[in-house]
């Protein structure tokens, strides 16, 4: 009997051609207005990718195993130094068993073309699981004289659980189904002859994915064993079944072209933190140096080569840094990693049509990107940390970390409970024996404190460098106010100079650029209640207003400009916030040192928001901490009217979160009771959907106003009749969810309060309607976005 590892590929008939020709026409023709030539490319080129699909014979299961297991070899020539001998051979054989459990009837009734129903209404036991019971301890041991039953039992559930399945069987169920549609099929296929179900592996299992058996705690040491075999295994197999024979792809570590190219520009005069981080490229590191240092430059000397995973807080400042290492260091084989990703990908394809460039397909791209598989790849965290969950699927993400180096950049600028994820993740990647690099302009010590509490020891796991000293710049000068913002002095600065107002909340920015308007007709406007659309344009508007030397103006912004956009104003009226985002806050004013200061070009206002704007047990609905907005403000006073030099903001950052000091304040108890959760954390106590949207921990809805709604209904009515059409292919639905995601906007829900105003979902979406008011007009610039006070027809 020939046993098959999938279905046979489907290729389209000539009517079927010519139904996904049309739809794609029609799309383009009637969304071509508000498409751009990079997606109409990408259009067309995925139309003839279906419709000049060839065929292929489907793929044997003896196929399969032999080019899963021929992809792992090819892997282990390149990356073979960092894992064991045991590890490689426990990784070889599961990519040589895990899939042997299709190789019975019902499983091969169900992929083929048979009309016979005699198999295909069988209730199937999963693959995974019949493929687990032919494993043989006994056997293992006789060719790995190494192997123990621990590391058995952690290869046993890698296979079982390779696919994630529920796992409600009984012992007795799986039986009879081997004994009725696979013992046979087995012996056939393996060639063995008088092979028996070996039930008892069941018992070996490191835990169950099954409600039967929940809180399952598992020995640190065997998880990562498991995460280990199950990931590299994941790697192997999703790779193979896409018609790839190398999980890894362009490796840099011999060439070194990003470090060339790299060196071309700065040759041989490194900076002091360049050169450490070049001198300490096998080490862990943690350094701190201020911006304007070179620390992008002194994270890819650290990686030298060596497959990378560069981390940032948000898209944006992802997107700018993978932007600069694709034009300033002509290195292509960077990849991008969010939620967005695609649309960059699409956004790039037409660049590189005719360029001799292999793939060509978005899509491509992005699935190899969400394989790990690129040499170096840019990433918001959440892509990289899900493991500390301990939920099946996110394996592969401990895995590849093992034989990389990730890089943390302003680690300090998340909040608690990521700030723990990434310690605890941080403890697991370094044990398993990846390494990691923390580079931030200020670290409270507090965090060092932490990491050291979970066995990342300053000068024994990791090297600790501190350049704040060697930035001498002198850029700011502080002014401290215990009152509101003052309106009139602001607007008479941007007569001649580029003013920057931070507000810690959105009403505050729209109360103040709306009485802005009232001295100049020069303000605009930045924050999180503009559809993305607008947000988009306006990131744009504030940058080229930046970067323009005879511009002068005002613009009023949230704290979403602190680390996402790389801007540059001559001073700076902020509402007081906690240290850290100060400190970020201060670095968009005078970034490039292009002045020394004789007055205040810092001025900070203690106003009744920013009072209002901290939380405690009692109080919360704050986007501060009490006690450290307290300390923040306390500890700032000896710093005014002087220059504020770097050193000083370091030892500002370092009073404020002195450990002793701050043992009681809710941000320290906050960290450490995420990180004993992680610790504690019973396995698949969470999906990976839920581990996603837990990740972060904020409650948002994604909205869309009724005024935006209403102007583009025509739109809207088209994605809802072309999301599902089975003729369009991955990237057509990519670019209209991404379209529909452009008039959308975020809402945090913190209370029940916060829920006024948000209606029904749109049909076919998961966005809800909202009739608060939407104010922005598209040729000026100009705005408030959603405002959360006025309602369509009436003020609240």
């Amino acid at each position: 009997m020939n046993f098959y590892a999938k279905s046979k590929k489907h290729i389209l008939k000539s009517d079927e051609k010519e139904k996904t020709k049309k739809e794609y026409s029609d799309l383009i023709d009637e969304m071509g207005d508000i498409l751009s030539k990079a997606e109409i490319v990408a259009l067309e080129n995925e139309k003839n990718s279906i419709i000049n699909d060839v065929y292929e014979e489907q793929k044997t299961l003896r196929e399969h195993l032999d080019e899963t297991i021929k992809c792992a070899e090819k892997f282990f020539e390149q990356y073979g130094k960092y894992f064991t001998e045991k590890e490689k051979n426990l990784i070889y054989t599961a990519c040589r068993y895990h899939d042997v459990g299709k190789a019975n009837l019902v499983f091969q009734a169900n992929i083929s073309d048979d009309d016979d129903k005699k198999y295909k209404d069988i209730k199937q036991v999963p693959h995974g699981f019949l493929s687990a019971l032919t494993l043989s301890l006994d056997e293992l041991q006789t060719k790995f004289d190494d192997i123990t039953n621990d590391d058995f039992r952690c290869l046993v559930t890698a296979v079982y659980y390779h696919h994630t399945r529920y796992d409600e069987f009984k012992d007795a169920e799986i039986r009879e189904f081997s004994n009725k549609y696979f013992k046979d099929c087995f012996n056939e296929f393996s060639e063995i002859g008088d092979w028996k179900t070996k039930i008892g592996n069941r018992c070996e299992l490191l835990f169950r994915n099954s409600n039967l058996e929940p809180n399952c705690m598992v020995n640190e040491d065997l998880w990562h064993e498991y995460m280990l075999i199950k990931g590299m295994l994941n790697k192997f197999d999703w790779t193979v079944s896409s018609g790839k024979i190398e999980s890894e792809q362009k490796i840099d570590f011999e060439k070194r072209e990003l470090i060339n190219n790299i060196n071309k520009k700065y040759g041989k005069n490194l900076r002091a933190v360049q050169q450490y981080m070049k001198e300490k490229a096998d080490n862990n590191v943690v350094i701190i140096a201020p911006t304007g240092s070179g620390k992008t430059e002194a994270a890819l000397y650290w990686l030298n080569g060596e497959k990378g995973f560069y981390t940032l807080p948000l898209k944006v400042s992802s997107n700018a840094i993978y932007k600069r290492i694709r034009e300033e260091y002509n290195f292509k084989d960077v990849a991008l990693l969010h939620s967005e990703s695609l649309q960059k990908y699409i956004e790039e394809s037409a660049d590189e049509q005719g360029k001799g460039d292999e793939e060509k397909s978005a899509k491509e791209k992005f699935e190899k990107t969400k394989m790990f598989s690129a040499p170096l790849t840019i990433s918001t965290v959440d892509q990289l940390f899900l493991f500390v969950y301990k939920a099946l699927g996110t394996e592969i993400m401990a895995a590849t970390l093992k034989y990389s180096k990730v890089i943390i950049d302003e680690i300090q600028s998340y909040e608690p409970r990521i700030v723990a994820a990434l310690i605890y993740g941080l403890k697991t990647i370094s044990q398993m024996g990846g390494k990691f690099a923390i580079m931030t302009a200020t670290l409270p010590p507090v965090l060092l404190d932490f990491m050291k509490k979970y066995g990342l020891i300053k000068n024994e796991t990791y090297c600790f460098g501190d350049f704040s000293a060697e930035n001498v710049m002198q850029r700011h000068m502080i002014k401290l106010y215990k009152q509101e913002f003052d309106l009139e002095e602001i607007a008479e600065e941007a007569k001649t100079k580029k003013v920057l107002v931070i507000c810690n909340t959105v009403r505050k920015a729209q109360e103040t650029y709306r009485l802005l308007e009232e001295y100049t007709d020069n303000v605009y406007s930045l924050h999180a209640r503009y559809i993305k659309k607008h947000r988009k344009m306006l990131e744009k508007n504030i940058m080229q207003f930046s970067e323009n030397r005879e511009s002068a103006g005002i613009w009023v912004t949230t704290q979403i400009v602190e680390a996402s956009l790389d801007i540059d104003f001559d001073i700076l009226y902020t509402e007081m916030c906690t240290a850290d985002s100060l400190l970020q806050r201060m670095g968009r004013c005078n970034r490039k040192g292009r002045y020394i200061p004789s007055k205040p070009n810092i001025k900070i206002y203690k106003t009744e928001n920013a009072n209002r704007q901290v939380k405690n047990r009692t109080e919360n609905t704050g986007i501060y901490y009490r006690d450290l907005f307290e300390r923040s403000w306390e500890c700032l006073g000896v710093y005014e009217n002087q220059i504020f030099t770097e050193e000083q903001k370091i030892n500002y950052i370092n009073e404020v979160y002195d450990t002793e000091k701050i043992v009681n304040t809710e941000y320290y108890k906050e960290i450490e009771a995420y990180l004993e959760y992680f610790e504690g954390l019973s396995v698949n106590e969470l999906s990976k959907r839920e581990v996603q949207e837990k990740f972060r921990m904020i409650k948002s809805v994604s909205v869309m106003p009724d005024k935006i709604y209403n102007e583009n209904e025509d739109f809207i009515e088209k994605y809802q009749s072309e999301i599902c059409d089975r003729h369009l292919g991955k990237e057509a639905k990519g670019i209209l969810k991404t379209k529909l995601d452009e008039l959308t906007l975020s809402v945090t829900l913190y209370n029940k309060y916060s829920e006024e105003g948000i209606e029904g979902v749109i049909k076919k979406t998961d966005i809800h309607h909202t009739d608060f008011v939407y104010d922005f007009d598209e040729e000026t610039g100009k705005g408030i976005g959603l405002s959360k006070t006025e309602r369509e027809g009436n003020i609240l």
